[in-house]
């Protein structure tokens, strides 16, 4: 996480690549970070470990590219902070980069590909759940 901050604060991300490298490396690792506790928690295999980190890494990139998109169309009393506030903050996000389709391209994307790594060794739908609940949240 802070190699992402440090990338994120220092290198000022502008395209597509340099901010998917920031959020694997923030939001991504810390959510992933948080499944693998919970995999050693319960003595997963290494192949259980594997896919649960990317489907965590997966996950966080989704949310990260929801919220960059929420920062722009969300409802600020349902989002919790000013909407715009990442573009008043002169950040580039992924909706500069990809426009609100391509993000919304992206995150299913990133559904997906946090889905398929799972069905290599459980379908667990609880999960599936999950992944689709956080691509289409509005808050």
């Amino acid at each position: 996480m802070v190699a992402g901050q440090v990338l994120d604060t220092l290198h000022e991300p502008h395209t597509h690549e340099e901010l998917l490298e920031v959020h694997r490396l923030k939001t991504g690792a810390m959510i992933r970070g948080a499944a693998l506790l919970g995999c050693a928690a319960a003595g997963a295999g290494l192949d259980l470990r594997s896919a649960i980190g990317t489907y965590a890494q997966e996950l966080g990139v989704a949310f990260q590219i929801r919220d960059d998109m929420l920062d722009v169309i969300g409802d600020e009393a349902a989002f919790g902070k000013p909407i715009g506030s990442d573009r008043a903050d002169g950040k580039v996000t992924y909706v500069d980069v990809l426009g609100l389709e391509g993000c919304e391209n992206a995150v299913r994307m990133c559904t997906a590909a946090a889905k398929a790594a799972l069905a290599r060794v459980l379908g667990h739908e609880f999960l599936d759940f999950l992944a689709d609940s956080l691509a289409e949240r509005r808050s």
